[in-house]
């Protein structure tokens, strides 16, 4: 008779709300790596090529230009600013998805400032999920086939709390917080 040999509590460690789309885009280091180098500033594709090259990526102008039209495909970068140079257009770019591609340690021995900060996010949720408007985008969706969950319910909540990341990173107040410059306005 055959027992348990092994067993494992999985617990969740992230959340994401990327759709197919964005994921895919992101199936590929020179994207994320573009990511990056446009998280500090607006560029056009040569500026972008020059640091690549710097980083050890070379790559010629048109594929840049074919993972630009892929991120911005998925809309994760969008176009700032078009300026007309010797009869041709250059187009500056900016994205819309911070990202980070760090080795991160393992945040255990940050195990109570994990649980302060999820306490306070359990109560935004609640507040999310009792507000009116809130109701009115999630009405009539259908629940898991799987599990018969609302995840949809959850999705949504999930992405109120990234744009909001997302203005909070981009606020002065933040700038301030950590030694850095305000990230740049679109």
């Amino acid at each position: 008779m055959g027992g348990i040999l092994f067993e494992n509590e999985v617990k969740l460690k992230d959340v994401t709300t990327l759709g197919y789309q964005s994921a895919h885009a992101l199936n590929d280091p020179v994207r994320i790596k573009i990511l990056e180098i446009l998280s500090h500033k607006q560029m056009t594709t040569e500026e972008m090529s020059k640091i690549l090259r710097r980083t050890g990526n070379k790559k010629a102008i048109t594929t840049i230009r074919h993972h630009l039209d892929t991120l911005k495909s998925a809309g994760l970068i969008e176009v700032t600013k078009m300026v007309q140079v010797r009869g041709a257009v250059r187009k500056y770019y900016m994205p819309t998805l911070r990202a980070f591609s760090y080795n991160v340690p393992n945040l255990e021995k940050h195990s109570k400032l994990i649980e302060d900060t999820s306490s306070r996010l359990v109560k935004v949720l609640k507040s999310i999920f009792e507000d009116e408007n809130f109701a009115t985008v999630i009405n009539g969706k259908d629940n898991c086939n799987l599990c018969k969950g609302d995840h949809y319910k959850e999705y949504v909540a999930f992405k109120i709390l990234n744009t909001a990341l997302a203005r909070a990173l981009q606020s002065e107040e933040y700038a301030i917080m950590t030694g850095g410059k305000k990230q740049p306005k679109k």
